[in-house]
């Protein structure tokens, strides 16, 4: 549990201590879960209230927006539990190929630990963002960024996704990735850091194309 605290403080101390470790990865899933439905429940009131516009916008009867919601609700809960797990043991596959570019000496469940370690910046971002929901009067999530996306009134514009991109948290996660890799298969920073940064610019302007 340790390690989920002094990721933050100390990255390259933490890593070596959890490539020891066939354990450690459980504990940062556990800490990402709890976080992930906590945002969830920050953020429902405001969720609740765009999905509600949604619905009723196609004329459905009371009945029926009572369970579609219900429905709604739900199915956040439950891929905030799922969606953890899968994005560790996905992210765990593309660290192990990126291993074997490098000739690395890294197990896939350390990269599985990886995944999970450097996720919680991002998570604690999200923490930030769910509490400043709830706290200031907002009609959708997207009102609340702590991107560069934040100074892009139009929300639905490419140029908001764009800017969405440049989060602190997210770029703080991409800097765990490297240290990790590093650690993990070790390599030297810039062996890995120009892969996974590589990697994160594909991945990120790929996924504005599908927007």
């Amino acid at each position: 549990m340790k390690n989920v605290f002094t990721i933050f403080t100390a990255p390259v101390e933490t890593f070596r201590r959890v490539r020891e470790s066939k354990t450690a990865w459980l504990f940062a899933l556990a800490a990402m879960i709890i976080v992930s439905v906590v945002v969830i429940y920050m953020q429902m009131p405001v969720i609740e209230k765009e999905f509600l516009r949604q619905i009723q916008s196609q004329s459905v009867d009371a009945s029926m927006q009572s369970t579609m919601m219900a429905t709604a609700k739900t199915s956040a809960y439950v891929m905030g539990v799922v969606m953890p797990v899968i994005t560790i043991f996905v992210t765990g596959l593309l660290l192990l190929l990126l291993n074997l570019v490098v000739r690395g000496e890294g197990k896939y469940m350390q990269f599985v630990s990886i995944a999970a370690y450097a996720a919680l910046p991002g998570l604690l971002g999200s923490l930030i963002t769910g509490i400043m929901i709830m706290t200031m009067d907002v009609q959708s999530v997207t009102d609340v960024s702590l991107s560069l996306g934040a100074l892009v009134s139009d929300k639905s514009s490419a140029m908001y996704q764009f800017l969405s991109l440049m989060n602190p948290f997210s770029i703080w996660g991409l800097v765990l990735y490297i240290i990790g890799s590093s650690v993990m298969m070790k390599r030297p920073y810039k062996s890995v850091a120009v892969w996974i940064i590589a990697a994160w610019l594909v991945l990120s302007l790929g996924s504005l194309l599908l927007v």
